[in-house]
């Protein structure tokens, strides 16, 4: 399987709060550190994900390299990281070299950047056979990830996208994980899609079974598209506003306007999610309050706020 991945990436901290109304952390004083952590360990997960046909093993007793078949499927990745070619963390894109491709896009305004991002993946299929928009402080530790997306979009005839849950960790007494992207309200999701619970089920590999849900949330700060939705998308104008903020409208208008958007059912997340590298949603648990909801509650609140 072959994946074309491109990734939006602008690092620039901007002292006056005012050029940065919605708090991206790309912008935000004193996040550089922490947001060369972020891509490093976003460009380190995808490279790691990579399959080969063959293992090796470092044969100290005979000074020598052993080859043995990998006995798994191949999976290569072509990492694209789209820039303004000069607002990027160079000390962070030097270290993978070749490894990566680099690609300079020019816009009038970086929040553009985004935007040319998707446009430049879209209209790049080449000979891929999953296309991957991904923001830059994204991080995928599931090697089954690109299966198991490939699995769903041809369960579904390519009529369907499928979003993983976004999480940040979390230390602090029982709690472990901070899902992110939690339900959006009736009246602003009600203008691109109806959201309905246990939509669909699947039998993953014959032997896992995953609910998933036509989701309140669409958004994931990313998308896979397959090369016949790519293609499908480069026939009409995309989206350039209309969800959000242009980073927001990349990572999700792009699809949803066309698709109806699915993520796996609450009780399920853990079959597609990956990790918000550049925590800053968790600051919330000791700002907002809480309650103790089981999921089949949760199902009943989304549903009575579906229906107010």
């Amino acid at each position: 399987m072959r994946v074309h991945v491109c990734i939006p990436h602008y690092a620039r901290e901007e002292k006056d709060a005012s050029a940065n109304p919605d708090g991206y952390g790309s912008l935000r004083v004193g996040s550089q550190f922490q947001r060369s952590l972020a891509l490093s360990r976003c460009l380190h997960g995808l490279l790691g994900l990579q399959r080969q046909a063959e293992m090796t093993v470092l044969n100290i007793q005979h000074k020598r390299i052993d080859h043995f078949p990998a006995n798994q499927p191949s999976l290569e990745l072509n990492i694209s990281v789209c820039s303004d070619g000069e607002h990027q963390l160079n000390n962070v894109l030097d270290l993978f070299g070749q490894r990566i491709q680099r690609v300079e896009l020019q816009t009038d305004d970086p929040r553009q950047l985004p935007l040319a991002c998707r446009d430049h993946l879209i209209n790049n299929a080449s000979d891929a056979d999953l296309m991957m928009y991904l923001e830059d402080d994204l991080v995928i530790h599931d090697p089954a990830f690109f299966d198991k997306q490939r699995w769903f979009l041809d369960k579904t005839e390519h009529r369907f996208c499928l979003m993983p849950h976004r999480y940040e960790p979390v230390h602090q007494g029982a709690i472990n994980q901070l899902l992110v992207d939690g339900p959006l309200s009736p009246q602003f999701i009600g203008r691109f899609m109806q959201p309905q619970r246990d939509a669909a089920q699947g039998l993953y590999r014959g032997q896992e079974e995953v609910h998933f849900d036509l989701t309140s949330n669409p958004h994931s700060g990313c998308f896979v598209v397959s090369a016949q939705q790519a293609e499908e998308l480069s026939q009409k104008e995309l989206p350039r506003e209309g969800f959000v903020g242009p980073l927001e409208t990349a990572a999700t208008l792009t699809v949803l306007h066309r698709y109806p958007v699915m993520k796996p059912s609450l009780e399920h997340w853990k079959f597609l999610q990956l990790e918000h590298g550049h925590p800053n949603f968790r600051s919330y648990l000791n700002s907002w309050s809480h309650q103790d909801l089981p999921v089949a509650q949760q199902q009943t609140a989304d549903q009575e706020l579906k229906e107010s």
